[in-house]
């Protein structure tokens, strides 16, 4: 007689428990990846940070990366600088559209899987 053909009381247990945890821990890490809106951080200076997500970190080392990158950018030039090294190990871009009056822009940083992107308004 073969055992393996008939499940055991026990498998009819257990296979299910296994299953449910696969499928929890798969799910744990497609929400990890996705992008997530976090609350902005205090802008320091005339103006505010309009926007922030982050994806594969936390939206506290978002902020921290949204303020450093705007020392960066006003330590290369004031008000008008633009950041060009690597800000808390993330690489960034930065798009712009400016008036006379204020500077609208939309800055993508990364690192590995990382991402934050934030939007800002400064006034000029």
């Amino acid at each position: 007689m073969n055992h393996l053909a008939v499940p055991s009381r026990a498998w009819t247990v257990v296979l299910p428990l296994v299953l449910a945890l696969m499928a929890a821990v798969a799910l744990s890490f497609t929400a990890s990846a996705q992008a997530k809106s976090c609350s902005v951080p205090s802008y320091p200076g005339s103006g505010y940070f309009t926007s922030l997500k982050v994806t594969a970190t936390s939206c506290a080392n978002g902020r921290a990366i949204a303020v450093a990158h705007n020392k960066c950018r006003r330590a290369n030039g004031g008000i008008k600088g633009r950041c060009t090294r690597k800000v808390l190990n993330y690489s960034c871009t930065e798009t712009r559209q400016s008036i006379p009056t204020e500077i609208n822009a939309r800055v993508s940083c990364r690192r590995g899987s990382a991402r934050v992107i934030f939007t800002y308004q400064q006034n000029t």
